[in-house]
């Protein structure tokens, strides 16, 4: 009887298992003059041939997208060692002229790192990026001294000034197992089989005695 709950109790862990949905939650401009010259904060969905990274956009908007989700990283980047799981997200501003924009983006899980340089960002864009998305990797890609990504818990706040082509960070956040609707079903049948081996084993053990 061992054998069975234990066998159902694995039942149930391994349903656990499953992949969250990595999201940007919000964003805000808050100040500078791409918010004065009507700058917004826009979440995208990028449809298949998009591209972004060489004054692509030419807008005062402050963009975000969602990227790969529960992705083991191959190698070492932005201070994280290879072997970490993370869900990627891509966050940039690209201006007609030069702008300011300052702002913030929230995210569903812990910020874990931003990779802000051009070599960071070009040699993950294989493995981190959106299938639907073509990145453009121009001179200048990323961000420059004058510009500021800093995070705390879920938030990322950022202070760029831009103009060609761009600036653009990635942002690893900490990627979460949750149960898929599928999984759940799995797990509640693991425990009651549990529940079900437990009443058969004390109804064997049972012992009935006459006065």
């Amino acid at each position: 009887m061992r054998k069975y709950l234990m066998a159902a109790v694995a039942a149930g862990s391994f349903a656990i298992a499953g992949s969250a949905n990595a999201a940007v939650v919000f964003g805000e401009l808050t100040g500078g003059n791409a918010l004065s010259n009507g700058g917004v904060f826009e979440q995208l969905n990028p449809a298949p041939g998009f591209s972004v990274g060489n004054n692509n956009q030419q807008s005062n908007n402050l963009f975000a997208f969602d990227e790969v989700q529960s992705v083991t990283l191959t190698a070492a980047v932005g201070g994280l060692t290879a072997g970490t799981v993370v869900n990627s997200h891509y966050v940039f501003f690209d201006p007609r002229r030069t702008r300011r924009a300052i702002g913030y983006v929230d995210f569903d899980s812990e910020v874990l790192a931003v990779l802000t340089t051009q070599a960071d960002l070009t040699d993950t864009d294989m493995l981190l990026g959106n299938a639907n998305v073509n990145y453009l990797s121009p001179n200048l890609r990323g961000l420059e001294s004058s510009d500021i990504a800093t995070f705390a818990g879920n938030r990322l706040d950022l202070n760029f000034r831009a103009s060609s082509p761009g600036d653009f960070v990635r942002v690893l956040t900490v990627a979460t197992a949750v149960p898929e609707p599928a999984s759940w079903a799995m797990m509640i049948g693991g425990f009651g089989l549990v529940g079900g081996a437990m009443r058969r084993r004390r109804k064997a053990t049972t012992k009935v005695s006459y006065a």
